[in-house]
């Protein structure tokens, strides 16, 4: 949606700011026939994230339904069409090789603006547009019975909206003064309802408000009535088959009073398929509550484990009860206890009675133990520890230690002295079985203040962190590893390391159009951004010739760019080719020398490769 929405403020801001264009007009599309063309660097670009696009104009006869399709193998398509280009287009961007498909009706002026660009900066290649059009189906209601369950398909078939869009219509009769409930669900689509009045107002409408991505309507019947209920889809696919059902809405069942729970009691309980549920969201909770007094500004961790033998994955939350008798949760945590089980940390902000639930994830049944406890209180932070460069230390995270004031994480501090200039490495590992996530920061302290210079959390390997840094001077500086959430805590290993010198890039070797090159990136490569090995070819071309440069590994994730030799961004790809090798549509904009880069998706990857330049 957003993309949508970006692209839509862009495009009529460029056209405004071309007037040649303007005046010119746009290439025509001709309904019902296929036209080929490029999208390349050569091409405009939109402010809002510099893609290439092209821009078409279409007439056609007013209030029919035009379906336009865009098709291509080299890019993810981006495609608008409307008098102003449409605004929330749900199915405007495909997968590779699919095809992006917008459908509106032709307003009364009959022309329509068509505007094809790639989803990324960079992209590029040939794509296939086909316009088509026709009549609109009128929208016929077919009659159905009040507290009945239908099946439909929404298909081509389908009546048109004034809007454009597809949708099965049902006239049934609602009773007036009840409370009513119509739910569309869908394995196909993702189902959207629309009531309408006897007299042809809309009344209400929903897209996920049921279970999943199913549409619910609930809806107090003001006067009794003839009724228009309709099924379309949002976003693509735009067809299949659904379940329609209309009645009363079912009863709401009170959950049971919350049992009395104290601080450092363990209680013991079981979920099952009969446990009281209550609707949040759409979805039904299945929950044990309990009641427990708690003071503002203490912390408090609160832990359910599964025990051996059940199946449960419990889910802990805490909140207050609201006026539908559905916990307004603070907090919640699934899997912050290791392995299905829950554990979170809570500060209350005003003091009160508190409700803490033990919840099931999906539809798991089985025995829980819940225990809260009050946390530690936090120890503030000790001196930094001096770490030398090729030091390792070993050292551990635990509930009482300082934490971290913007985000109530654990942490502990390092001291490195660096050389300006200088290329470092900084590993935070996570020990075998700990549950921490270790996120790294470097710090500088620089009057009284202290300015965060790097960040990663999972650069490294699995979930630990790695930073590739170069000092901007000499000087101590502060290394910063904490836990990624407030419930975490655990053993891990801290390491810096000066990182080799960076290699002179060779001048790249040559290639010739049709060959078959081997090659091997490794530790003597020279590297970009400081962690991923290349080596280079070049190949003479003439400016408007496409060029295919396919590049294939089995030893790592590889990645092939393109550009001309004095350029300065690479078009790239990388899982163009089958698996995840790469294939790329390069068309020349300046004749001469090209560059192609063969390089890694992944840090530090290695291994055999082999590269290919075919001219389309």
């Amino acid at each position: 949606m957003s993309k949508t929405w970006l692209y839509s403020l862009s495009f009529l801001a460029l056209l405004a700011g071309e007037p040649a264009l303007a005046q010119q007009g746009p290439p025509q599309v001709t309904l019902g026939r296929a036209m080929t063309s490029q999208l390349g660097p050569e091409d405009p670009k939109l402010d809002s994230d510099q893609s290439s696009y092209e821009v078409y104009q279409l007439r056609a006869t007013p209030g029919h339904v035009v379906k336009v399709q865009v098709e291509t193998d080299d890019f993810v398509p981006f495609l608008s069409v409307g008098d102003a280009l449409t605004e929330g287009c749900e199915n405007c961007r495909s997968d590779l090789g699919s095809p992006a498909v917008v459908q509106v009706v032709v307003p009364a002026d009959g022309i329509l603006l068509i505007s094809v660009n790639g989803y990324e900066a960079g992209d590029s290649g040939s794509y296939r547009l086909l316009a088509t059009a026709e009549a609109p189906t009128p929208l016929s209601a077919q009659p159905v019975t009040f507290g009945q369950t239908v099946s439909g398909t929404l298909s081509e078939s389908a009546g048109i909206t004034a809007s454009g869009e597809r949708a099965v219509a049902y006239a049934v009769r609602l009773p007036a003064g009840q409370n009513v409930q119509l739910a569309a669900t869908s394995d196909d689509f993702d189902p959207k309802l629309e009531l309408y009045s006897p007299a042809g107002a809309k009344v209400a409408e929903d897209d996920d408000g049921g279970p999943g991505v199913s549409a619910r309507i609930r809806y107090q019947v003001p006067s009794a009535g003839l009724y228009q209920l309709r099924v379309l889809a949002v976003g693509s696919p735009a067809s299949g088959g659904f379940q329609l059902t209309t009645g009363n809405r079912p009863p709401v069942v009170p959950m049971p009073a919350p049992r009395p729970l104290s601080i450092g009691q363990t209680v013991s309980g079981n979920i099952t398929s009969a446990t009281p549920s209550y609707e949040r969201d759409g979805e039904a909770v299945t929950a044990v509550r309990y009641a427990l007094p708690m003071v503002a500004g203490q912390v408090y961790r609160m832990t359910a484990i599964a025990p051996d033998g059940s199946d449960l994955d419990p889910k802990v939350a805490v909140g207050k009860v609201d006026s539908n008798d559905a916990l307004d949760s603070v907090l919640s945590d699934d899997d912050g206890g290791g392995g299905r089980n829950a554990s979170l940390r809570f500060r209350p902000e005003t003091t009160g009675t508190y409700v803490v639930e033990v919840q099931r994830v999906s539809n798991t049944t089985g025995a829980y133990r819940l225990l809260v406890v009050q946390s530690a209180p936090d120890r503030p932070a000790g001196s930094p520890r001096t770490v030398a460069l090729g030091d390792g230390v070993n050292d551990v995270l635990r509930d009482g230690d300082a934490r971290d004031g913007e985000n109530d994480t654990l942490y502990r501090d390092y001291r490195v002295t660096l050389k300006g200039g200088a290329r470092y490495v900084f590993d935070a590992e996570r020990a075998d079985e700990s549950s921490l996530d270790p996120v790294m920061a470097v710090l500088q302290s620089e009057g009284g203040r202290q300015t965060q210079l790097a960040t990663d959390d999972d650069g490294g390997e699995g979930l630990n962190a790695r930073i590739r840094f170069v000092a901007p001077k000499d000087g101590t500086y502060l290394v910063r590893v904490r836990a990624n959430s407030s419930n975490q805590e655990g053993a891990f290993r801290f390491k810096v390391s000066e990182a080799a010198p960076l290699v002179t890039p060779p001048a790249p070797s040559a290639i010739t159009i049709g060959q078959v090159v081997r090659g091997n990136l490794d530790s003597g490569d020279p590297t970009r951004q400081d962690a991923y090995y290349y080596d280079r070819y070049v190949f003479s071309a003439q400016a408007g010739e496409t060029y295919e440069i396919s590049a294939e590994s089995d030893d790592f994730d590889i990645e092939v760019g393109a550009r001309q030799f004095d350029g300065e961004d690479y078009v790239s790809d990388d899982d163009g080719g089958e698996g995840t090798n790469s294939k790329l549509s390069y068309t020349v904009t300046i004749s001469g020398r090209q560059v192609i880069r063969v390089t890694s998706v992944n840090d530090g990857a290695t291994g055999s490769y082999q590269l290919r330049v075919v001219r389309q």
